[in-house]
């Protein structure tokens, strides 16, 4: 019998993503992604336990994508970095991105948050924490039905919210703003504020997504356009998976 916490594949799905239980209801089985930014709520019996190798896949990707992320040149000059807020529903994967942060000594707050609480608790978090560069992810779903509605994403809207919350104080110029999950409705998501979002193919993204793009952005001067190109290499999915507008970095030369 299934459990929660239980490392979990769905028996139709071919490629064989690896998922966590989170909850059990009745016969009734929440799931998010082990990697990925996805969840989805499916029948007990369309599970299966997920076998070790499958979960040492995926464990691999994981690490290999850390230290992807992990790799920098060294500078000529000290800098000072761009600040980043980084607000999660998984907090899992929160913890993860924070200790890539701390790995290439970028400064970060951390704030585990369902999608759902975005809109009641943001403008206190605004007007507590003044970061460069803001993250909101999480996971989100795409039910297959028209494209276009975003009543069709299990958080896009609140993701959208979130925008709506920063934008009414801070223009893309003065706070850089990374919103999304798997899948999520992207074009919504930058007419809405972001400068960067997923998912352009509603497509999945890794746990480090987010976080690699927000790297990018603190670690860019202030007189430079972020470099899409280079944030690609580290993105396993490339275009299909994230998107955005042209974008100054943060970081700043100490005098």
């Amino acid at each position: 019998m299934f459990e929660q916490n239980d490392l979990v594949c769905l028996k139709k799905d071919k490629i064989k993503i690896v998922y966590t239980i989170n909850k059990i209801e009745s016969n009734t089985a929440f799931i998010s992604g082990y990697i990925y930014r996805i969840k989805l709520i499916c029948e007990l019996q369309d599970l299966e336990y997920a076998s070790k190798e499958l979960i040492e896949r995926e464990s691999k990707i994981l690490t290999k994508l850390f230290e992807q992320a992990t790799k920098q040149q060294k500078r000529k000059h000290k800098v000072v970095f761009g600040t980043i807020l980084h607000i999660d529903s998984d907090q899992k994967f929160l913890d993860s991105c924070l200790t890539l942060y701390k790995e290439l000594k970028i400064h970060a707050w951390g704030i585990h948050l369902k999608e759902k609480e975005l809109k009641k608790h943001l403008e206190k978090i605004l007007y507590d924490i003044t970061p460069d560069i803001i993250v909101i992810t999480g996971h989100d779903y795409f039910n297959g039905q028209d494209e276009k509605d975003v009543a069709n994403y299990e958080n896009t809207k609140y993701f959208i919210e979130a925008l709506r919350i920063i934008r009414r104080k801070f223009n893309q110029d003065s706070i850089i703003v990374i919103a999304g999950a798997c899948c999520s409705h992207f074009e919504s998501l930058i007419a809405n504020g972001a400068n960067f979002a997923s998912s352009p193919k509603r497509i999945h993204v890794h746990t480090y997504d987010p976080a690699v793009i927000a790297i990018k952005c603190a670690t860019t001067s202030y007189l430079q356009n972020v470099d899409f190109n280079q944030i690609l290499k580290y993105i396993e999915n490339g275009k299909d998976a994230v998107g955005g507008i042209e974008t100054k970095g943060k970081m700043k030369l100490l005098l």
